[in-house]
């Protein structure tokens, strides 16, 4: 019996040991490939990542630019507007007086034909 356990133990060494052995040396290689492609994608991934930050940056940088002139814009806008506006009060105001003045004028004249005295 030990010439049979013998036998199967030297069958073990001699055949599937080695085999055994050159599995484990594929595992190892497909290992190391994977660890290659992993750092690869990695580099890939990483590289993509700063273009679209870089992409992301210079959209933000052209939008708040964009909402700058936009404001200036508006401000301008509104400054022309409210310069408009105190033009036409005091045109309004310049009316006014004229008008006033006109009155005046014709009471003036009224009080002179119908000759009474002014107050």
């Amino acid at each position: 019996m030990s010439d049979v356990v013998q036998s199967v133990r030297q069958l073990l060494q001699d055949f599937i040991a080695p085999e055994l052995r050159e599995l484990k040396s594929d595992v190892k290689q497909v290992d190391s490939k994977i660890d290659l492609e992993a750092k690869s994608l990695k580099a890939k991934i990483d590289f993509e990542t700063s273009q679209l930050r870089t992409d992301f940056k210079r959209l933000e940088d052209k939008v708040d630019s964009d909402f700058s002139r936009l404001e200036d814009k508006m401000d301008s806008g509104f400054a022309q507007m409210r310069t408009l506006l105190e033009n036409a009060y005091l045109r309004s105001e310049l009316e006014a007086t004229r008008d006033i003045s006109n009155l005046r004028e014709r009471v003036t004249r009224l009080e002179v034909e119908r000759g009474a005295p002014r107050q």
